[in-house]
């Protein structure tokens, strides 16, 4: 049974946000039909297409899911045939099957990974690409990131980041049709490019990197998700833990992350009473195992930061020199321009925003965060701090002029024209 009659900024709104929500659970059900990467691909993004034909009139189906996985196969099935009528006629000039190689099986088997939202994760970080490539074609196929927002999560233009998921596709599709997972060890060669394939949907979808708002729901749910089954599946797995862990704490403080006008709320000002405690109490339980059982590794460094942060019953009551410890920890490991940004920040609660500036000076004479809006706005913050409102201004509108959403420029123009105090 289906809606009556939605009007096409509804269906449109459905189609958008079920894109983002399933296209990897439609893309891994067609390719496992048919075992044919861009076939199945274009398929589903043909069904994509016509739901914005049929949905007006026959009404947005009760399972979303379910309509697109059908439309996607008949598409693939549809193309197939086509492929087999053109192979039969090449037999036919060829003189027969002998001068031609025999078809490949259409249904893909059964993989150690059941879940299909995962599955399609794990196939697309094949390690015949590079692992920049693998990560950038599993967000856009497994993730339904669009490629914009891709390219600004790389620092790259969009033109740029196309062209590379073009060159991943073809390599991925010349290197031979190998898409099932056959054994455990197979799975298990893939699951750090998943982890971190996980990590930058979420990071994406907590802080969003192209379009109006500043934040993507749909994807960073996905991104949980797909956290909640790459946990699940390897529940030993202490960077697995923490990655989870990591996602729960940073989604807990959401409540507070805006304030009654919908506007941007700073941690430093965040009602810490919306934050969602029973998620908070799950991450911290999650992050304190995983520290337990490899104080190394990135992901679970990452949740031991977000933890100190959780724990604190105010701002003030924050343990800065355990955060300050913890992001030195983490750049010993994974040197990362962002963690070093994070601890700069850090640095100026401990010892104070002199300090704090000194250290993001140091750390921007790299050139390595020249293009980033975040850096420009730490600075800004800093120096309005220092009481330099006339510098601060300028950098806030740096900041601006770097951003990469509306809802960002939005508010660091709030921050140039009212330098000296939060808006």
């Amino acid at each position: 049974m289906t809606a009556a009659a939605p009007s096409m900024p509804e269906v449109a709104a459905a189609a958008a946000a079920a894109r983002v929500e399933l296209s990897g659970r439609v893309l891994a059900a067609t390719l496992r039909s048919v075992r044919d990467l861009d076939i199945a691909e274009e398929s589903t993004a043909d069904a994509f297409v016509q739901a914005l034909v049929s949905w007006p009139r026959s009404g947005i189906p009760e399972s979303v899911e379910a309509w697109l996985v059908t439309a996607a196969r008949r598409r693939a099935v549809d193309r197939v045939r086509r492929a087999q009528v053109a192979r039969r006629a090449l037999v036919t000039l060829a003189g027969g099957w002998s001068a031609v190689e025999g078809p490949e099986a259409l249904v893909a088997e059964a993989a150690v990974v059941g879940d299909d939202e995962l599955r399609m994760v794990v196939l697309c970080c094949d390690p015949r690409l590079t692992e920049p490539d693998r990560v950038a074609l599993t967000l856009r196929l497994a993730c339904g990131v669009s490629t914009a927002a891709i390219a600004a999560a790389h620092g790259v233009p969009t033109p740029t980041m196309a062209a590379r998921l073009t060159r991943a596709k073809a390599r991925l599709a010349a290197a031979g049709p190998a898409l099932d997972l056959p054994d455990d060890a197979t799975v298990d060669a893939r699951l750090p490019a998943v982890a971190r394939v996980v990590h930058l949907a979420f990071t994406v979808g907590h802080t969003a990197t192209a379009g109006p708002a500043l934040v993507d729901d749909v994807l960073a749910d996905h991104a949980q998700y797909l956290a909640s089954v790459l946990h699940r599946l390897r529940p030993r797995v202490p960077a697995f833990a923490g990655l989870l862990a990591l996602v729960q704490l940073t989604r807990a403080r959401a409540g507070g992350r805006f304030g009654s006008d919908g506007g941007q709320v700073l941690l430093a000002d965040a009602d810490r009473g919306r934050w969602d405690r029973a998620l908070v109490d799950r991450g911290l339980t999650l992050a304190a195992a995983a520290l337990a059982q490899d104080a190394g590794d990135p992901y679970v460094l990452q949740a031991a930061i977000a933890a100190a942060h959780a724990v604190a019953p105010t701002f003030a009551d924050t343990d800065w020199a355990a955060v300050v410890s913890l992001y030195s920890r983490l750049l010993a490991v994974d040197p990362s321009p962002g963690f070093a940004l994070g601890r700069s920040v850090a640095l100026s609660w401990l010892q104070g925003p002199a300090a704090g500036l000194a250290d993001l000076d140091e750390l921007l004479s790299l050139g390595v965060l020249a293009r980033s809006p975040y850096a420009a706005a730490a600075r800004g913050d800093l120096l309005d701090r220092l009481g330099r409102a006339a510098d601060a201004a300028r950098e806030w509108r740096r900041a601006a002029e770097l951003a990469r959403t509306d809802a960002e420029r939005d508010w660091f123009g709030a921050r140039a024209g009212g330098s000296g105090s939060r808006p």
